[in-house]
């Protein structure tokens, strides 16, 4: 009887591990297509949590009063502080972006949007026209959104969408008011009616809340602040931060017999003439447009890994089906590298 039940024991375990099998390999399979819908649920499951440790990304990308801001935010409204600032990443790139409408104060771009956050004037509150210059004023009390957004989050008896404070704790209102926390996907959208945007801040939050240390292999990327600190490595310029990373891949290509080559580091002004030529002399068509717009896609100034060197276009790698790209393919991660689904020849420590 002990025999019987053994065997069983083991018919049945194989049965769940074949089932567990080919569950993972479909959800290896619908990868892509899933990663979102994944996203989204993880938000949605504990995604309110003001009080998720920062991950290495963001303690080095976000300013520490910035970082604060949000979590206070998210703290009073009960949402997800990584989501505030992956939007305000995107928007302004935590109030360091020179555009206009980011900064000087005073602009607004050529949508009307002002700001850290990038309110418009007519939702900041009601009444007030889209491109108002001047829409600081009176706070729009709790429970009444429906005539703004314009919050007083520094009490010093202004809402100003130009007081980081201000703006953070309306963004947290507005996300609040449209879905946040159970609907994330809606609750963007509502802020920018755009799925590319909604994709953007998604990734950024996920960079932000989850550290990306893989036990064994390559660690993430620590940045210290300031100016990017280059170094050369093999003819191509990137981060210091990455230098060790690649130039034990570029050996291990080499040892295959494939000698990995291209173009790494980028400065702004670099990006900014990619925009031009890509995607348009305007004003709009530079510093705004979507990158997936462009021809081929650019990211927009200031929020590009090669403007901080961890990105790497290699040549010859135009295509899933050259040497270059599935040598990478098979092999890049395990220096922490990995694609950009839409450019086989883009290669960073994020995907991005």
């Amino acid at each position: 009887m002990l025999a019987f039940r053994t065997a069983t024991g083991l018919v049945n375990r194989r049965q769940r591990d074949k089932r567990r099998r080919r569950r993972l390999i479909v959800l290896i399979a619908l990868g892509p297509v899933l990663f979102f819908i994944l996203v989204l649920i993880v938000f949605a499951a504990g995604g309110n949590d003001p009080n998720l440790v920062p991950s290495t990304t963001a303690v080095s990308d976000i300013p520490p009063e910035f970082l604060t801001l949000y979590q206070e935010a998210a703290q009073a409204q009960q949402i997800d502080w990584t989501i505030l600032a992956g939007i305000g990443k995107v928007e302004c790139d935590h109030g360091r972006s020179q555009l206009a409408g980011c900064n000087p104060r005073g602009t607004i771009n050529v949508a009307g949007a002002r700001g850290p956050m990038q309110f418009l004037g007519s939702t900041w509150r009601v009444g007030a026209d889209q491109f108002s210059l001047d829409v600081a004023g009176p706070a729009v009390a709790a429970g009444q959104e429906a005539q703004g957004y314009a919050t007083d989050g520094n009490h010093d008896g202004v809402a100003d969408p130009w007081q980081p404070a201000d703006a953070i704790h309306a963004a947290a209102r507005l996300l609040r008011r449209n879905g946040a926390p159970t609907d994330y996907n809606a609750a963007i959208w509502a802020y920018n009616h755009s799925d590319a945007y909604r994709e953007q801040v998604l990734r950024w939050a996920q960079s932000y809340r989850t550290a990306t240390a893989n036990p064994g292999g390559p660690q993430p990327v620590n940045l210290p602040p300031g100016p990017v600190a280059l170094a050369q490595v093999r003819g191509i310029t990137v981060n210091q931060a990455i230098a060790g990373r690649l130039e034990q891949m570029l050996a291990a290509a080499q040892a295959d017999g494939l000698a990995l080559s291209g173009s790494g580091y980028r400065s702004a002004a670099q990006q900014i003439a990619l925009r031009r030529a890509h995607c348009g002399t305007s004003n709009y068509a530079i510093y705004e447009m979507p990158a997936g717009q462009c021809s081929p896609p650019t990211a927009r100034p200031g929020t590009s890994m090669h403007e901080l060197g961890l990105a790497i276009d290699f040549n010859n790698c135009s295509s899933r089906s050259s040497r270059c790209w599935q040598w990478l393919n098979a092999h890049a991660a395990a220096y922490g590298f990995h694609n950009l689904p839409s450019e086989p020849w883009h290669w960073s420590v994020d995907g991005h």
